[in-house]
């Protein structure tokens, strides 16, 4: 089911209280970790056989802050407000909107290197918003057709975002573009799977398996220390 999905993804209803919502969970988290290991392992054969540029060390430092920090951060503090900004907007045509804005103020931020390009944001959000308005709110049958036709592309976008974002985990950054998908492809792979739990399962379950996926990770984190 998900990689009939994930070809051409559609609106799905979230269904009702689950009979077994842990085992659930347990076969995402399975996906997650066979996706994000298998992903992982090429991008690093792309490394190793030097068809991209080795990204560079990272800036993920346990030894920076306490453990307890950082086992909030990862485990608890990120899923929460990455599932809220890259999941939760997947069923809200509003959502989708504030969510484009917002990519394009953070893209212009990390360009300019200044956080006040993020005043960009409202006034693109504001542009859009007007546009759907005066073309497409109009019609229940327009607003389905056009839905219908860019959710698929909105859905990849997002995983494409979300995988983007997680280049701050390099010391180079932004300068490892135009490669950065290819050094973040684990993280694209769980954004596919995240997006996926989103749809068929609700939000809940999202943010719970972004969080084991965090926490194994973490966990082996701690007992290579």
């Amino acid at each position: 089911m998900f990689l009939w999905y994930i070809k051409w993804p559609w609106m799905h209803a979230v269904p009702g209280r689950l009979r077994n919502p842990l085992l659930v969970l347990l076969r995402l988290t399975a996906i997650c970790l066979l996706a994000g290991a298998a992903a992982g392992y090429f991008s690093q054969m792309l490394v190793h056989f030097k068809l991209i540029p080795d990204p560079g060390p990272t800036v993920l430092d346990p030894n920076a802050v306490s453990k307890f920090q950082f086992f909030m951060g990862a485990v608890l503090i990120a899923p929460i407000l990455e599932e809220l900004i890259f999941r939760a907007q997947l069923k809200r045509f509003s959502g989708m909107l504030l969510f484009i804005s917002f990519i394009c103020g953070a893209l212009l931020s990390a360009i300019l290197k200044t956080y006040w390009a993020f005043l960009v944001s409202p006034v693109i959000f504001g542009i859009l918003f007007m546009v759907y308005r005066f073309t497409i709110a109009g019609s229940v049958t327009r607003k389905f057709v056009f839905w219908k036709r860019v959710y698929p592309w909105h859905f990849h976008l997002t995983a494409i975002c979300f995988a983007l974002l997680h280049l701050a985990n390099f010391q180079k950054g932004l300068d490892l573009l135009p490669f950065g998908l290819l050094y973040t492809l684990p993280q694209l792979a769980i954004g596919l799977v995240l997006g996926f739990t989103r749809i068929f399962y609700g939000l809940r379950y999202s943010i719970a398996l972004h969080a084991l996926y965090n926490l194994f990770f973490v966990t082996a984190l701690f007992i290579q220390q």
